[in-house]
């Protein structure tokens, strides 16, 4: 009696999965979606589960550069936001009033779509400025 056949994988699935996990996606979730089990998923895909994530994202990176060096604005824009997140020494001269400005913007700013980030910046425009302590509210919008 004949068993299932071994899984064996393919280029395109540990592309997958490495897209996958680059993605954010749980090991559970890319083995429902490819199928298998998890331990099937880990035994196969182990370089992908560990390292693929981090070469996904590398070649988002790259080509995103690649586009910068095209000189296409919406690129330039996505690392000037990328900026802290790509060089995670601290900025010279760092200090207390930086530390503040940033506070007002939430973390998660960077991943806002365009609507959400027009917003924050309309909130906090005055942040940081001599109108800060002019307009009512510290400048805040309600």
């Amino acid at each position: 009696m004949a068993g299932r056949p071994p899984f064996k994988p393919t280029p395109a699935l540990r592309r997958k999965v490495a897209s996958a996990k680059a993605g954010g996606m749980s090991e559970d979730a890319i083995a429902l979606a490819l199928g298998i089990t998890r331990p099937t998923l880990a035994k196969h895909f182990m370089v992908e589960l560990t390292a693929g994530a981090a070469v996904k994202k590398m070649e988002a990176l790259d080509a995103l550069f690649a586009q910068v060096k095209k000189g296409n604005v919406t690129a330039i824009k996505a690392v000037l936001l990328l900026g802290d997140a790509i060089d995670p020494r601290p900025k010279a001269g760092a200090g207390a009033g930086a530390g503040e400005q940033a506070a007002s913007v939430p973390a998660s700013a960077g991943r806002l779509g365009k609507k959400e980030a027009q917003q924050v910046a309309a909130v906090s425009a005055a942040d940081g400025t001599d109108w800060a302590g002019i307009l009512p509210n510290g400048g805040r919008v309600q």
